[in-house]
């Protein structure tokens, strides 16, 4: 388990397993918070293997700059990326951007195995 914190703005926790790693956020994503979440993904697309779920179900704010974030670590990880249980803010920023249909999203973690 891999844990970072930008202050009081941002948790970010990787769990790796043999099946996925889980990289789980918590609190508000923005333009300054959101550079552990860029590394991660780069690191993970790198790596290579296993689904990378990314469970935004604790996520209380997020711009564009998380979007921004999503749409360039789409080419690297590929199907491989699935966002799980997405926040009601989440959701709809996604909605509006027209990215629910970009991502492979699911309820939940376990859902996103199942992809």
């Amino acid at each position: 388990m891999h844990t970072r914190s930008t202050g009081q703005r941002m948790l970010l926790v990787t769990h790796r397993s043999d099946r996925a790693v889980v990289i789980a956020l918590r609190g508000e994503v923005d333009l300054e918070s959101v550079e552990p979440l860029r590394l991660a993904l780069d690191r993970e697309a790198r790596q290579g293997g296993v689904p990378v779920v990314l469970d935004l179900s604790a996520v209380e704010f997020a711009d564009t700059a998380m979007i921004n974030v999503l749409l360039r670590a789409r080419p690297g990880l590929g199907d491989r990326l699935r966002l799980a249980a997405p926040s009601a803010l989440v959701m709809r920023l996604l909605r509006v951007l027209s990215l629910d249909e970009v991502f492979t999203i699911r309820a939940g973690r376990a859902a996103c195995l199942e992809v």
